[in-house]
């Protein structure tokens, strides 16, 4: 199977344990499907861990949108500039790595030929339909066009239908962006966002109907405009990119974009239908609140501009958006997926953006193995900043995990070399990089004198990932060079991990809940916890090679009362209580199923730790 992009293991320097200090933060609702049985998991795939990936799923990106066809695919664009782009893949998280065509290019005389931002596909009466905003070059006229497929294939071709470039525009002919359909009630609506005069001075969200798939029918009805405090940051005033959103029950929502989207406090709005009728103004009714927003504590800023798409078997509902790389990134935005849940009332909820770094769980359906998957549990950790640096450059930068880059690696004297004090044995080293060049890059990595080169995969700069190599340290006292390759690549940091994992550990988030919610915490493991109460599980279905004893090690956040009591459940058999910080188990060679249930009061819970004890 595909298991990819395991991600943070650590969080410092030098030698982690990979323990972390009580730093709780705001929560996310959170529940997992529970197995069959009361303390048992029925694995129907005893090999199988689930697959994770980890955010973002496109390096450089904005305005993405998504759509799952009956087809088993999904096709995917975004804004590229100067055409219009299609990916088409089976998994979502696996977008960097989609068929990509582009499937329009405008003649160089057409007026939508230049700044062809946020194009959406929608399939209506059988055809495809591509909506998107352009103009000759001067932003100040950006209009809405449309194409239509000539058959039923999503990558085309296509053409403009109607005539005049397919432009669509209300009797006003203003401003406009951003388009959308809405389809309510057998009738098609069109929705975006543009001005009210010929002036930039606000971005307001506008309704029409329409007659046809690229005509509109009647005049356009504003239904928002930028008004609450946390939608005027930034000047001109921006309420844009509304996005429709159905709950089972039909219920009609649109959920836009707030404030500049060059600010750190762009974020999600949510307007809810509350009449009948969508022409009317005063039927749709405002959230005071945004429903998706900033998340300083996990080094998220300024989400939004998304899309919702539905996981492979249709049972979870995902929010695709981009975000800006780091803090003050403006425009540098990469993209990113997370799922969502619904509230008791019908309304969307959306949670907390993700740290970029954070292992999620697959959309269900990508994958069906029911292992939690396994971590090492000792990694050594170093920053390249705190490296020697010749002839480059150390670069503050909110993004990378120590607050520091190193870049202009780009002369033939140029080198970050790390001193390593570890045991002698095999290794996995793994560089995090970031590569915008467009092409695969690489660096010459010495180990101790003997060079090999590791090549790095495009995904943008800024937009942090891992290479890997194998590397044996015959030395306890080691010297890694990392120097100028093919191209330029910017460095963060380096990772050694044991081939031999004596130690592994299980994310308490990527274990099955119940009565659990999982916990946003940038110190702990994965930047997650899981807090427990009375009546809480986790259980950890894991596999070991071997019959034998085992030491388990809980790893706690907090105690958040002195009366707390974990028990442990192993294959369905009580064991004990986790009263100290480590138990000798028995497992069974093959799935073993560990549950971890509160009986009182309340606790944090991190990861769980495996080693032999035999």
């Amino acid at each position: 199977m595909n298991v990819h992009s395991f991600g943070k293991l650590s969080a410092a320097a030098l030698l982690l344990p990979l323990l972390f200090s009580n730093m709780p933060q705001e929560s996310m609702a959170s529940e997992r499907p529970i197995p069959a049985g009361p303390h048992t998991f029925n694995a129907k795939n005893d090999s199988n861990e689930f697959e994770v990936f980890k955010n973002p799923v496109i390096g450089d990106g904005a305005d993405p949108w998504a759509v799952k066809h009956s087809d088993g695919y999904y096709y995917y664009t975004q804004t590229t500039g100067g055409n219009i782009t299609i990916w088409k893949i089976k998994n979502l998280s696996e977008l960097d790595r989609a068929e990509k065509k582009v499937v329009w290019t405008p003649s160089a005389d057409a007026p939508n030929r230049e700044h062809m931002w946020a194009p959406e596909l929608h399939f209506i009466n059988g055809k495809w339909y591509i909506y998107y905003a352009g103009s000759e070059g001067d932003m100040g006229k950006q209009r809405m066009y449309v194409l239509e497929s000539e058959g039923t294939d999503p990558l085309g071709p296509y053409h403009h239908p109607g005539g005049h470039y397919g432009k669509i525009a209300a009797a006003t002919d203003k401003w406009a962006i951003d388009g959308t359909v809405l389809q309510h009630n057998d009738q098609l609506y069109f929705v975006w966002s543009g001005w009210e005069g010929d002036e930039n001075v606000s971005q307001n969200l506008y309704i029409a109907p329409m007659k046809n798939p690229w005509t509109l029918s009647g005049d356009r009805v504003e239904i928002s405009r930028p008004e609450l405090q946390w939608e005027k940051h930034g000047t001109p005033l921006i309420n844009e990119g509304p996005q429709i959103l159905n709950n089972k029950k039909g219920q009609v929502f649109i959920v836009y974009s707030a404030s500049g989207s060059w600010t750190d406090d762009y974020c999600l709005g949510m307007l809810t239908l509350d009449g009948k009728n969508p022409l009317k103004s005063d039927s749709w009714k405002k959230s005071p609140e945004p429903v998706f927003q900033k998340n300083p504590a996990l080094n998220v800023y300024g989400p939004g501009h998304n899309s919702f798409v539905k996981s492979p078997d249709g049972k979870e509902d995902w929010i695709i958006y981009h975000a800006a790389k780091f803090q003050g990134a403006g425009w540098n935005r990469s993209v990113r997926m997370q799922p969502f849940t619904w509230n008791k009332d019908g309304t969307p909820d959306f949670g907390v953006p993700q740290a970029a770094d954070t292992l999620l769980r697959v959309p269900s359906g990508e994958s069906k193995g029911d292992l939690v998957p396994k971590l090492p549990g000792l990694v050594y950790r170093y920053e390249a900043e705190q490296a020697a640096v010749h002839n480059a450059s150390i670069v503050n930068n909110t993004g990378a995990s120590g607050g520091a880059k190193v870049g202009m690696i780009d002369f033939e004297d140029s080198y970050v070399e790390f001193n390593v004090e570890v045991p002698k044995g095999d290794y996995t080293l793994k560089v995090r990089y970031s590569n915008g060049m467009g092409e695969p890059t690489s660096h010459l990595v010495s180990v101790n004198g003997k060079v090999q080169e590791l090549s790095y995969q495009p995904f943008g700069w800024d937009s942090w990932r891992d290479a890997e190599m194998d590397t044996l340290l015959d030395k306890e006292q080691n010297t890694i060079r990392i120097s100028k390759g093919k191209l330029f690549t910017e460095i963060d940091s380096i990772e050694l991990i044991p081939k031999e994992m004596k130690i592994v550990k299980y994310e308490a988030e990527l274990g099955y809940l119940k009565k659990a919610r999982i916990v946003d915490n940038l110190q702990s493991s994965n930047d997650q916890t899981v807090q427990t109460k009375k009546g809480s599980r986790i259980h950890f279905p894991v596999m070991v090679s071997k019959e034998g004893s085992y030491l388990l090690k809980i790893s706690k956040e907090s105690d958040d009362s002195p009366s707390a009591v974990q028990k442990i459940y192993v294959n369905g058999r009580y064991t004990g209580s986790a009263t100290s910080p480590s138990q000798s188990l028995k497992l069974k060679k093959g799935v073993n199923d560990i549950t971890l249930t509160t009986s009182s009061g309340n606790a944090e819970v991190d990861y769980i730790s495996l080693s032999s004890a035999d």
